[in-house]
């Protein structure tokens, strides 16, 4: 395990909303638990209990723990209610069930699983009924149903039930047969969403331009009134979703339901009325004290405003900003609400957000491709070129702006940065933009920059399989038998794992080694490709 460098945000004991807790005490907590520290994990829990919930690059105290097999760890965590089921959008990211499955951690296997199925009723038989659905084989889930009575409280890793997948896939009669044979309409996934929010809301890992049939429903107002006659709840989530300013009115009257209360995945009333354009609805919320800056969901300053400009609702977004809504109010990995107004072109939105003092930040100005704010920005402050894991030379290539990234490597930014989660260039692997590869190399970019995971580019290359840009990198120097910390192999054991044997083939012709010295073996290439069931592979290795 390489050794691990405490980032510059948390080197402090304020407050970190990103992470979820202090600086140093998040990164005391994740260390320990990477390190096996029992008492100081229990000492930090004492301290601040919240700390269950911190994070470092999507990365969990729960995680580490589960890396390294420290059991004991484990244990604590999941009895202070760690989220078992946990996993980010970083595609090489896994579950603990599935890191425990991969290092052979039997008994942590053993307790995920139990703690999965105590939380969730999660077990392989709500993995097949998810794939069964998915590849919307209803007969078979049918049938599945049928001969397993109890298939109908089940879920899979990540607690969607059955009635979730129904509901992410749109398919009515089998929302109606589960619903008919008694299935919980209002089950808790492990982020807290019900059925009826994935109607409202979607859902971050299955997305209906991406993953649905083209010949699906596609308006979900119609989904949603459906869950509702069948029998899902009907509060005043809902109600400020469709403006339902009665339903509201009498609700607020009743004192039944604090007004900031959030529902089970964290969203707020005011959210959902400022998203769905209902004017009426927002202004009912406000004058009762609804507060358009409280912590929600991926918003640790409150989502309305976002919400409200992504949707160009002007009077709405005036009448936020008059009740003192936060203008620089962020959304994850959405940017605040100037960026979307000037990204949609909403020109009276973005005059009025400049009038209640919104800016733009260096990072925004690159994603939208403005090099004229670019350079006046770094004519100000030279420094503000580097800025992090997704700043402004990241957004300027993921966004395709060639010109604004010869001006940021004119104004020297750095490329040799520690970094996290995703840098600029895996970003530029994720287009094959190659000769932009090229012109970061051919500036001073070290091949070799590994995450602090042990992550190196040629592992992310070989993850996606991409031939041309493995050779590229091998070319300007890459170390070809790097191993990382997450897989613990060498990028040839990542293009095993993910199923590339053009990669593979291409690695062994480059002198790449099939079992380099300290490598577990449940980590070498050829155990990857067996676990995964690419069969070519496995024979290639032999």
């Amino acid at each position: 395990m390489q050794l691990v460098t405490q980032p510059e945000i948390l080197k402090t004991n304020d407050y970190v909303a990103l992470c979820g807790g202090k600086g140093n005490d998040v990164w005391d907590m994740l260390t320990a638990c990477m390190n096996g520290e029992v008492s100081t994990v229990q000492k930090l829990l004492k301290k601040e209990p919240s700390l269950i919930h911190c994070n470092w690059a999507y990365l969990t105290p729960l995680h580490f723990a589960v890396r390294e097999g420290h059991l004991e760890i484990v244990v604590i965590l999941l009895n202070a209610a760690a989220d078992g089921a946990y996993i980010s959008g970083l595609s090489w990211h896994e579950s603990p069930l599935q890191l425990a499955k991969d290092r052979r951690y039997t008994e942590i296997e053993k307790l995920l699983e139990k703690n999965l199925h105590q939380t969730f009723h999660s077990n392989s038989l709500g993995e097949s009924v998810a794939t069964l659905v998915k590849q919307r084989k209803q007969n078979e889930v049918i049938q599945l149903m049928n001969d397993n009575p109890e298939a109908i409280n089940v879920s899979d890793e990540r607690g969607n039930t059955p009635l979730h997948w129904a509901v992410l896939t749109r398919q009515l009669e089998l929302m109606d047969y589960l619903i008919d044979k008694g299935i919980d309409v209002e089950a808790k996934r492990a982020d807290g969403c019900k059925a009826i929010h994935i109607a409202l809301e979607g859902d971050y890992f299955y997305r209906t331009n991406r993953d649905l049939d083209r010949k699906t429903i596609r308006n979900t107002s119609f989904i949603l009134g459906y869950l509702i006659a069948k029998g899902c709840q009907y509060d005043i989530f809902v109600a400020s979703a469709i403006g339902d300013t009665e339903y509201i009115q009498e609700t607020i009257s009743e004192g039944s339901v604090k007004i900031n209360e959030l529902d089970s995945s964290a969203r707020s009333a005011l959210y959902y009325a400022a998203k769905h354009g209902n004017e009426e609805s927002v202004r009912l919320l406000l004058e009762h004290g609804a507060n358009p800056n409280q912590a929600e969901r991926d918003a640790v300053d409150g989502a309305a405003l976002h919400a409200a400009v992504s949707g160009n609702y002007l009077s709405i977004v005036k009448m936020l900003l008059e009740y003192g809504a936060n203008v620089h109010a962020e959304v994850e990995a959405s940017g605040n609400p100037l960026y979307i107004a000037m990204r949609d072109n909403n020109h009276e939105i973005v005059e009025l957000l400049y009038m209640y003092g919104a800016n733009i930040s260096l990072t925004a100005a690159c994603a939208l491709g403005r090099i004229d704010l670019v350079g006046e920005l770094v004519a100000l402050k030279p420094s503000s070129v580097n800025a992090g894991d997704y700043g402004p030379l990241t957004q300027a290539i993921s966004s395709g702006h060639t010109r604004i990234v010869h001006l940021l490597l004119k104004h020297n930014v750095e490329l040799n940065a520690p970094w996290y989660a995703s840098n600029y260039m895996v970003y530029a692997f994720r287009f094959s933009d190659i000769e932009m590869v090229r012109l970061l190399l051919d500036h001073g970019a070290n091949p070799n920059n590994k995450n602090w995971v042990g992550i190196s580019y040629l592992h992310i290359v070989a993850q996606q399989g991409n031939v041309d840009l493995a050779k590229l990198l091998i070319d300007y120097g890459a170390d070809i038998n790097a191993v990382d910390d997450e897989n613990c192999t060498t990028p040839l054991g990542w293009a095993a794992k993910y199923g590339h044997l053009e990669m593979v083939t291409f690695l062994l012709k480059q002198g790449a080694k099939k079992i380099i010295k300290g490598m577990p073996e449940w980590a070498e290439p050829i155990a990857w490709a067996k676990r995964k069931g690419h069969n070519h592979i496995e024979e290639s290795l032999r």
